[in-house]
């Protein structure tokens, strides 16, 4: 044991002292050595001492250790020192113990790793994480060989859950030291995702090294690193970039069996020609890709690279290096076809249909319906053709087992099938179309580029799997390609000869260059029996359509024959013929042929794109104008209505209060007739303010008020007429308006309870109308004084009678009463007051719903209008945003025909 080693333990004391003699204890042979040593003309009792403190300790004397170590002042004294502040670590005195060793200076490497990681442990005792941190680190720094520090530390990382320290350690100790098992941390920690705030380039150096180290690590590490970058679109690019850089490398080998590194460049090839990226990214990062991938792929697997570095040069000539080239055109020449791609076809389709999707560009609804029939592998397509169209027809009776069809000779192709309902469908370039009657078919009938689909009970059809493409006899010799295109969507050709001259050369040179467009689909005959047509003719007849076409099969029929026999002939002539799925190469060739012809209409569209985008926004802008055209006319109906009927009301209620002003005096002064020259002019004043009060409710209660209820039903039906006025305004906009939006979208209706809640507050003031009495002669005016002072002085002496008299009824007929005939208007009108204040706001509730649906369809244009509007300036200030993609496309469609097409005896005819 080397002495640092005992010192670190604290057995310095059995090395220097004991050297093994454990017969008596370590406190007794200590003491007689330092009575001993003490005895010396030149003593040194430190080293006695230190080694006392150690026995001490272990000993949990901590205060006796801690006095033997305070009085050491040779080279053992920074030993020493850590010892006293370990001791007091024990007596939990930890701010001593951390003064103490932050005290100590010291050349020793294990004693500095020593005293950082007591602090290391002391600050943890203290949930000091971070100082803990800084020591843990400062060991790792100091003396990483220390006694699995680099572990400690790295299980301290992962349990503060501090990645980017865990990680950082990791690939040092795994450059450091070269250890497999710090690859495989790292490792780890990749595929946990936590090295995420990592970028593309952090790892290259350890990754040079750890293929030196292990292949197979090196590997791990590359994939691990791969699948998580591709996660982060925006460190993909610069991954890949160095990925293959690190690949290309001449230490990487070449001939080492690659489990995972080509599978993970064949899914990213795919990917970075998903559309995501524009040309200008790739330019630099593909060649690299693909010599990479040429590099480590196996035998199967490089036959998708070669393709894949045959496809970017034939879509981008000049990219790729000479070598690579002639590499991969020799790699495939020696490699066997591969499976069928129709899966990876179909992936393809969907990735470009999903791209054009989110840009709103329109492809082919045809091309799209003939795609997802070619995926179908559990039912059969065969298109009947041929020159004559009556014999074509007869035979397609026969096949349905129908005597009449009422498409049969449709100047567009119709497709029967079978099912269980009964439907007709129109497939164009403009979409699919349900025709429910015969008036719409007439419209379809002459369109070139539709297709008719049947629907109905067909048991022969049922029992073969199978449905019947009939192609119309017109233009099948002058437009071959557009008969070739629907040959495309099948899975066989027969065709009907015409029997005057069957089998011509004009029908056979049609039928060649059928079989060179589409070597794989095949071709059989069907002919009508004649008389004439003898044995010796008919076997003349199939050795010149074997000549030619040797696989091909010939049927007969006649249809003045049997028809169950014939059926059963049929149905054995498809079972030789047509038994099994269908051939997934010619589907897988088709659906690259229809995938060819989706990606030429996108690249043709650009301008009509622009153009429908211009157009679209112009027709949006329009829109929006006259929608918020709509939104500020409505506004002034508002006010207009709200004026109109508030005028209405205040006409009707200052009508009625003209009048109440008018007859209130009146009934007042006419109330002196209850005066008498006997009267008892002492309290007379209150009989005639009783008497007046009287007076005033009964004609506001019989007179005013009925008149008053019925001038508001006149009120409510005039501002009824009012709201339907603008309600039929509304109505002619929302016309105007869905007319030009195309479809039904606005509906531009008002709130018409406001007209059933006036109705009912109407029906609430049908009963008696409480007015409170008016003081009308006890309000102390001058002359009401005197009358009354007058009448308590001398309403006693009978001879001023007629005095007061004279006085009460002249009082009464010559004063002004219109102060209080303003007192009770203003108290009836006061009850109504909540109806008149909420004409306002009943005709803003009213106008409400209409408002709500111009706004958020105002909105909805707008934000259309933007979004074309952006996406148009981008278009036009970066071309390649809709170029590059479908670029790429072409790329991976070029690949899979490559694919498709390597085999020697296989004709590319694309």
């Amino acid at each position: 044991m080397k002495i640092e080693d005992s010192l670190v333990t604290k057995t310095y004391y059995e090395r220097k002292f004991l050297q093994g003699d454990l017969e008596d204890h370590p406190i007794r042979q200590l003491g007689e050595l330092y009575v001993k040593e003490q005895k010396k003309e030149m003593s040194d009792l430190s080293y006695i001492r230190f080694a006392q403190g150690e026995v001490y300790f272990h000993n949990s004397d901590f205060e006796a250790a801690i006095f033997k170590w305070e009085n050491i002042h040779n080279e053992l004294e920074p030993w020493a020192k850590k010892n006293m502040a370990d001791a007091y670590f024990e007596l939990e005195l930890l701010d001593t113990a951390e003064d103490i060793y932050k005290s100590i200076t010291t050349d020793s490497l294990v004693l500095n790793t020593e005293i950082a990681l007591q602090l290391f442990t002391l600050y943890l005792e203290q949930n000091k994480y971070e100082e803990a941190d800084q020591m843990i680190k400062n060991a790792v720094a100091i003396h990483p060989d220390y006694q699995n520090v680099t572990e400690l530390a790295c299980a301290f990382f992962e349990e503060r859950k501090d990645w980017n320290s865990a990680v950082e350690l990791a690939v040092k100790e795994a450059a450091r030291t070269k250890a497999p098992e710090w690859f495989k941390k790292l490792h780890t920690f990749i595929e946990d995702g936590q090295t995420v705030s990592f970028g593309p380039s952090h790892f290259v150096p350890i990754l040079y090294l750890a293929q030196k180290v292990d292949v197979s690590i090196f590997e791990q590490l590359m994939e691990a690193l791969w699948e998580k970058h591709r996660e982060k679109e925006e460190d993909f690019l610069l991954w890949i970039t160095e990925a293959t850089i690190i690949l290309l490398d001449p230490d990487i080998p070449s001939n080492h069996h690659w489990k995972s590194l080509p599978l993970l460049m064949e899914d990213s090839f795919r990917q970075l020609l998903s559309g995501r990226y524009y040309l200008s990214e790739l330019t630099d990062i593909m060649p690299n890709l693909l010599r990479a991938w040429m590099k480590l792929g196996n035998r199967a697997e490089g036959t998708f690279a070669a393709t894949a570095v045959l496809a970017w040069n034939d879509v981008f000539a000049g990219h790729m290096d000479e070598k690579t080239v002639q590499a991969a055109q020799g790699s495939l020449s020696q490699t066997a076809g591969v499976e069928p791609l129709i899966k990876d076809s179909s992936a393809l389709a969907k990735s470009i249909q999903g791209w054009a999707g989110s840009r709103n560009l329109n492809l082919h609804p045809r091309f799209e319906w003939s795609l997802n029939k070619l995926t179908d592998l559990q039912s059969r397509r065969i298109i009947v053709a041929g020159k004559s169209a009556s014999e074509k027809t007869s035979f397609i009776h026969l096949m349905l087992n129908q005597g009449n069809g009422d498409f049969m000779g449709s100047p567009i192709p119709v497709m029967y099938q079978d099912g269980e309902k009964t439907q007709l469908q129109l497939i164009s370039n403009e979409g699919i179309t349900t025709v429910t009657n015969s008036s719409e078919w007439m419209e379809f009938e002459h369109r070139r580029d539709a297709l008719m689909k049947y629907t109905a009970r067909y048991p022969f059809l049922h029992d073969h799997h199978t449905a019947v493409i009939e192609y119309p006899d017109k233009d099948i010799f002058s437009n071959s390609e557009h008969f070739h295109d629907y040959v495309r969507m099948s899975d066989a050709l027969l065709f009907v000869l015409n029997s005057a001259e069957p089998f011509s050369a004009e029908e056979c040179e049609f039928l060649l260059k059928v079989k060179e467009k589409i070597p794989l689909c095949p071709i059989h005959f069907v002919l009508k029996k004649d008389n004439l047509l003898s044995t010796e003719k008919m076997e003349e007849l199939s050795k010149r359509i074997h000549q030619y076409f040797p696989e091909s099969g010939l049927i007969t029929y006649s249809p003045d024959g049997n028809d169950v026999q014939q059926q059963q002939g049929l149905a054995r002539f498809m079972e030789d013929h047509f038994s099994g799925n269908p051939n997934v190469r010619l589907r897988t060739g088709n659906m690259l042929f229809f995938i060819r012809g989706i990606i030429k209409h996108l690249l043709e569209q650009q301008a009509k794109i622009e153009d429908d985008l211009h157009q679209s926004i112009q027709h949006d802008e329009d829109l929006l104008a006259r929608l918020k055209g709509a939104v500020n006319q409505l506004y002034d109906i508002e006010e207009e209505k709200t004026k109109t009927i508030q005028n209405a009301y205040k006409s009707l209620k200052d009508e009625l209060r003209k009048d109440l002003l008018q007859t209130i005096p009146k009934l007042i002064k006419e109330s002196a007739d209850i005066l008498r020259e006997d009267s008892d002019f002492g309290s007379i004043h209150l009989k005639l303010n009783e008497e007046m009060n009287k007076r005033i409710d009964e004609y506001v209660q019989y007179t005013v008020h009925p008149t008053y209820i019925s001038s508001l039903q006149d009120w409510i039906s005039f501002s009824e007429k009012e709201l339907n006025r603008a309600q039929e305004l509304l109505i002619e906009w929302s016309d105007s308006l869905n007319d030009l939006m195309g479809q039904d979208r606005l509906r531009l209706e008002c709130d018409f309870q406001i007209l059933a809640d006036w109705q009912r507050d109407a029906d609430r003031m049908t009963g008696i109308i409480q007015i409170d009495k008016e003081n009308i002669l006890l309000k102390r005016t001058p002359a009401q004084v005197l009358l009354k002072s007058a009448g308590k002085i001398f309403g006693v002496i009978p001879a001023n009678q007629t005095i007061m008299y004279n006085r009460y009824k002249s009082f009464i007929e010559n004063e002004d009463f219109t102060e209080t005939a303003e007192s009770i208007a203003d108290k009836f009108f006061r009850q109504f007051e909540l109806l008149e204040k909420a004409i306002p706001r009943d005709i803003s509730l009213f106008f409400r719903e209409p408002f709500a649906v111009l706004k958020k369809s105002a909105e909805f244009y707008q934000e259309q209008a933007d979004h074309n509007t952006a996406m148009l300036d981008e278009m036009k200030s970066h071309p390649e945003m809709f170029r590059d993609p479908v670029k790429l496309f072409e790329v991976r469609l070029r690949q899979m025909e490559w694919l498709q097409f390597q085999a020697k005896d296989e004709k590319y005819v694309h």
